[in-house]
């Protein structure tokens, strides 16, 4: 990818990712704060998209990391319509799923407007 190209989609992976791990945490009371909510999932945005752009299957989704000769040659560039959707969705699903883990390793979830021994 070229100079302009790279935080664009880095962007994109890092909003995506701390808006699931915010989303999560307002969701389900995690426990970890807003702030740990959004960094993490930041975090889990950028893995699952750098671990995507590794697998052969779904790399043209997030675009070839190592190399952007394709989109060149086919002339449209390399952020595609494609690409920036692909990089959206890893970065949601990388936040939502590192968020979790860290939620539920940390001290698991709790549940909003019950006490812990309210049975109904």
């Amino acid at each position: 990818m070229g100079v302009i190209e790279t935080p664009v989609v880095l962007t994109i992976e890092v909003v995506c990712g701390a808006a699931a791990g915010l989303a999560l945490g307002r969701w389900m009371d995690l426990g970890l704060g807003s702030k740990v909510d959004a960094l993490t999932g930041a975090i889990g945005g950028l893995a699952l998209t750098w671990l995507a752009g590794q697998l052969p299957g779904v790399s043209r989704f997030v675009g070839k990391v190592e190399s952007a000769v394709d989109a060149t040659a086919r002339g449209v560039g390399v952020l595609t319509p494609a690409i920036l959707v692909g990089v959206g969705i890893a970065g949601l699903l990388g936040g939502l799923v590192l968020t979790a883990c860290i939620a539920f390793a940390v001290g698991g979830v709790r549940r909003r407007g019950r006490s812990e021994g309210d049975v109904r």
